[in-house]
């Protein structure tokens, strides 16, 4: 896991979309974004658009790292956390 580690403390100042919070009693929506402000523990810390700070549990949730693209407010997929994960492990 050291290698998601890096990719994920590289990931900070980023945009990420919430796919899912299952295990949250209040859970951030699904396709809400927001921007990772810290990682560390395997939470990513995220001050999300609509006001809320949250953190993504890695191992837990749900969720896809983008890229704003030349036009502002568009966005890239950059890394999708199972896809990286079944890499990893395979």
């Amino acid at each position: 896991m050291l290698l998601l580690d890096l990719v994920l403390e590289e990931s900070i100042g980023k945009r990420v979309r919430c796919i899912s919070m299952e295990n949250d009693p209040n859970p951030i929506e699904p396709n809400t974004i927001g921007t990772i402000y810290h990682y560390g523990g395997g939470i990513l810390n995220v001050e999300w658009d609509n006001g809320r700070t949250l953190g993504l549990i890695v191992d837990k949730d749900k969720f896809e790292i983008l890229e704003e693209t030349r036009r502002p407010h568009h966005y890239q997929l950059v890394l999708r956390k199972d896809v990286l994960e079944r890499n990893l492990n395979s």
